[in-house]
């Protein structure tokens, strides 16, 4: 069993004695949530007490009393066990199917800190979207979890010697071509299989992309069942037109009429939330960038779809392993989106867990002189434009557009090139522009802050 990086964050939860709070974990289906949990009690040595919610227990009746203390009573009588509050973690799986839980947990912090509380739901971003099931602000902690990333990935399959050239590269330490074109050919293989606990397991027993594609099929085929379980008012039918059509519209503004013109604008709107809330799918929202916070300009209307992995974005399109054998550059497939999705995914899962994780792009809609940066970001108080591109280089037009008009000392170019700093000078139609650029090889994404702040673009700026 392969471990995760969050597993350091959930055990200094759990040793925070004083000020220790329910643990709230969010997430689409089939990430790891409840594998997660798992791991934690078994590697502090704790006795799980598992509850899988969608099963019908008696000691449910007591969470309309708030009283925790009551419902810990209840559970020991019908576990017919001890609930030590110094070696017992308690586990509410699937809090969606009984959402009363929730007001719950505000009063385990208040009047029985001493119980330590996980609870984990795959649907619950639809219960949390209700006005009767808001999160209990301050007294619960939030943390969000998402695939596998590609360091994740490489523990997983046991390439520790590549794990250790991503996180102990220094600019001052040169990769070798060879390992360069090795670390390359490790991204496409993470893109093939994505992250997905159970692709991964699959994928690091026998490296069969068969089986892998047979596990992701699995995994989509569970999200289209679950289309019938989403609350609120939902159309399975329209749900399934919104999932298939994404793929394809990947890397551009959404608009609704290239989904489906038999459905109103409002309808696709709606269907588009509700994946959102399953985890499914992340707004890129356009941000005007004129200075931090990001989110403080954002456009709401004006985003891009980002899914959830790589690996399920190529099943979705349908593309098996031995047609992908054959092509020499993967991320070159469906325009290049596939690059852009490595890095999105990775990006989120950079972000602060304890609060919803959000990305934007920059686009100027002009005719004739439009531009647009794929993703933008904040590092210590500033602006840092990032640009992916599939192959090794590719123009840079946007971004030099940009970073004139925003007045930008630092950009981030992604590509399939070796590491470098570089000066870049260029003329715009807006006249001269001067600026830094990080260039990084995919496969450093996870380092990216470390980087970024670490090169000399950062301290010269």
């Amino acid at each position: 069993m392969f471990t995760r990086d969050a597993l350091k964050d959930l055990t200094a939860w759990y040793a925070n004695q004083k000020q220790a709070k329910p643990l709230l974990v969010r997430g689409a289906r089939q990430v790891g949530k409840t594998t997660l949990v798992r791991m934690l009690a078994q590697q502090l040595d704790l006795q799980l007490v598992e509850i899988n919610l969608e099963k019908p227990w008696h000691f449910t009746q007591t969470f309309t009393h708030l009283d925790p203390r009551r419902t810990i009573e209840a559970i020991e009588l019908e576990f017919n066990i001890d609930i030590d509050p110094d070696r017992s973690l308690v586990f509410f799986d699937e809090a969606q199917a009984c959402p009363a839980v929730l007001p719950l947990l505000r009063y385990f912090y208040e009047e029985a800190p001493e119980y330590r509380v996980i609870t984990t739901g795959s649907l619950l971003g639809f219960v949390l979207a209700q006005p009767n099931y808001s999160i209990p602000v301050g007294r619960i902690e939030l943390y969000d979890l998402g695939p596998l990333t590609f360091q994740e990935f490489l523990a997983g399959i046991g390439e520790q010697k590549a794990l250790a050239v991503v996180e102990e590269f220094y600019w001052d330490q040169p990769i070798s071509e060879a390992t360069h074109q090795q670390m390359n050919a490790l991204v496409r293989s993470f893109c093939l299989v994505g992250g997905m606990p159970e692709a991964v397991r699959v994928f690091a027993d026998d490296r069969s992309l068969r089986a892998v594609e047979k596990t992701k099929a699995l995994i989509l085929e569970t999200y289209r069942l679950d289309f019938n379980k989403y609350l609120g008012k939902s159309d399975p039918t329209l749900l399934q037109i919104v999932f298939d059509a994404l793929p394809l519209l990947l890397g551009r503004k959404l608009v609704y009429a290239r989904i489906s013109r038999d459905y109103k604008s409002a309808a696709v709107s709606a269907a588009v939330r509700q994946l959102g809330l399953a985890g499914l799918l992340t707004r890129i929202h356009h941000s005007e960038a004129n200075g931090v916070p990001l989110a403080a300009e954002k456009r709401e209307r004006v985003f891009k779809p980002l899914l959830l992995d790589t690996g399920l974005l190529l099943s979705q399109l349908k593309l098996l392993p031995a047609e992908l054998d054959q092509v020499p550059e993967l991320n070159l497939i469906n325009k290049g989106t596939i690059a852009e999705q490595f890095i999105g995914q990775h990006l989120l899962a950079a972000q602060p867990s304890y609060r919803t994780p959000e990305l934007f792009y920059w686009c100027r809609e002009k005719p004739s002189s439009s531009a647009e940066v794929d993703y933008l970001l904040e590092l210590a108080g500033r602006i840092v434009p990032v640009e992916v591109k599939a192959g090794k280089a590719g123009k840079l037009r946007s971004l030099q557009v940009m970073m004139k008009e925003r007045r930008l000392p630092v950009a981030v170019r992604f590509c399939t090139a070796l590491p470098r700093v570089q000066q870049e000078d260029r003329g715009t139609a807006l006249g001269a522009v001067s600026f830094k650029l990080v260039s990084l090889p995919h496969y450093l994404v996870g380092q990216l802050p470390r980087l970024v702040t670490e090169s000399e673009a950062w301290t010269a700026s």
